[in-house]
């Protein structure tokens, strides 16, 4: 840990918290640490300011570009071609951004932690904003961990080494990895802590976060350590509260005209993260497009393929295929609202959690109603196999999930090998490079985890 926060250290709270207000999340404030703790107000400037920090694109730029879903585009230009091609090593490659970026975020949510107790809150409402901003650091918190643990870890094993679970702020400590066991239990610990302190209980504005995005986390998380009787019970709850959206609407959410669908998400506004650039730019420049397998994937009537797949043309002028999942508008080509937690996921983890308890009546039940849901003219289909329900769910995330950070762990989940048609590589189910290494900067001013590096590297 100690090169994460050398640079933070130095630089000190008042920079690293450049809050946006709680309400309209515009940039209006800094908050400096002698301040941070002196009303609630400044808390919650604090805890806007780490969720001002927190990316999906940072998940979706290795994730997408390590799976199966994108082709090079003619102007990438080299971008996370150590990805792309499976080359990355523990000095180079898109993982060390996101390692430092992920361990950026826990640091800031810390020292609000560490602190916070000390902030003064006199009348009811005080002591609400309090909690709730207590509640929403913990929240990121083991959200961030879980990230950093599908990326760094092999999950599937309780005493394989996870992630160091970092719970106070960090200046010169040389920290090791916790288990996975440990860091999944201090995951849960977080949101069930979280949880009664959150003053939404359902998402009626899923800039913040609320109880249902407590649950969905954790349907999520029970999910990956396949407790799958839980993780269908927190699905079932979380779409209780914010049920599945139709074909209606379902362009409106990706166009953010609607929190149809929406649990939690990460606001953006013009002069912040773009996350559509990572696929197309304004001038036309083509980074990453769609691959052909997903593409084809989508059957005839479904709203998913229009919403996320366009055509276009690149800063040459050839005719190509575009990720339209964040398109922005032509003022803000690639400016969306990152959409973190989201029903039609719960849907998905309460069928794979039926597939997986040989419940298949109940999860064929559940694969018509998302289908139908989609797919105009949906035909009921029922599957007697449990290997074929597999597919079809694997098919489904693929479909529903594309450019969310999800593609390339499930094919890990399900030990899948992933084949490139373009560069005719394939990476192996049992390849370490399925495993990220710790980065080569953590490596040298750390020396615990030194001697704790991922097989292969």
């Amino acid at each position: 840990m100690r090169i994460i926060y050398k640079s933070l250290v130095a630089l000190g709270l008042a920079t690293f918290i450049t809050a946006c207000d709680f309400t309209d999340l515009d940039p209006t404030d800094k908050v400096g640490e002698k301040d941070l703790f002196s009303s609630t107000t400044a808390l919650e400037k604090g805890v806007t300011g780490a969720y001002s920090q927190m990316s999906l694109r940072t998940t979706i730029q290795v994730s997408a570009v390590l799976s199966d879903d994108v082709y090079k585009g003619g102007q990438n230009g080299g971008a996370g071609d150590d990805s792309y091609q499976w080359t990355y090593s523990v000095g180079t490659g898109d993982h060390n951004n996101l390692w430092t970026k992920y361990y950026r975020v826990i640091n800031m949510v810390n020292r609000i932690l560490d602190g916070a107790d000390d902030v003064p809150a006199n009348t009811e409402e005080e002591k609400k904003s309090k909690n709730n901003s207590i509640g929403t650091a913990m929240f990121m918190r083991a959200y961030t961990n879980f990230d950093l643990l599908r990326y760094f870890s092999d999950f599937e094993k309780r005493e394989n080494y996870g992630v160091p679970y970092v719970l106070k702020p960090v200046t010169l400590e040389t920290l090791g990895r916790n288990t996975v066991g440990e860091s999944f239990d201090l995951m849960l610990k977080d949101l069930e802590e979280c949880m009664p302190l959150l003053s939404q209980d359902t998402p009626a504005d899923p800039v913040y976060v609320s109880k249902t995005a407590v649950k969905a986390l954790l349907a999520r998380i029970y999910l990956y350590q396949r407790e799958y009787d839980k993780a269908y019970e927190y699905a079932n709850a979380v779409l209780k509260e914010k049920p599945l959206a139709g074909r209606d609407h379902y362009a409106a959410i990706w166009a953010d005209e609607t929190n149809d669908d929406i649990i939690f998400k990460l606001k953006k506004s013009p002069g912040e993260e773009f996350i559509g650039t990572m696929f197309f730019s304004a001038d036309n420049s083509s980074a990453f497009e769609p691959s052909t397998e997903l593409i084809e994937s989508y059957e005839e009537g479904d709203v998913r393929l229009t919403t996320f797949i366009g055509d276009g043309v690149d800063r040459e002028g050839v005719e190509v295929k575009r990720v339209n999942k964040y398109k922005g508008t032509p003022e803000n080509v690639g400016l969306a609202d990152q959409k973190l937690l989201r029903s039609s996921e719960m849907m998905l983890i309460m069928i794979e959690a039926k597939i997986q308890t040989n419940d298949l009546d109940a999860a064929n039940d559940l694969f018509n109603q998302l289908r139908a849901a989609r797919i105009e003219g949906w035909t009921t289909q029922q599957y007697t196999s449990k290997d074929k329900m597999i597919e079809e769910l694997l098919l489904e995330r693929r479909r529903e999930l594309c450019y969310e950070g999800h593609r390339f762990f499930d094919m890990r989940r399900y030990s899948m090998p992933i084949y490139k048609p373009v560069i005719k590589k394939t990476l192996d189910a049992d390849n370490y490079r399925r495993i990220m290494p710790i980065p080569l900067a953590e490596m040298q001013g750390n020396p615990v985890i030194a001697q704790q590096q991922n097989p292969g590297y």
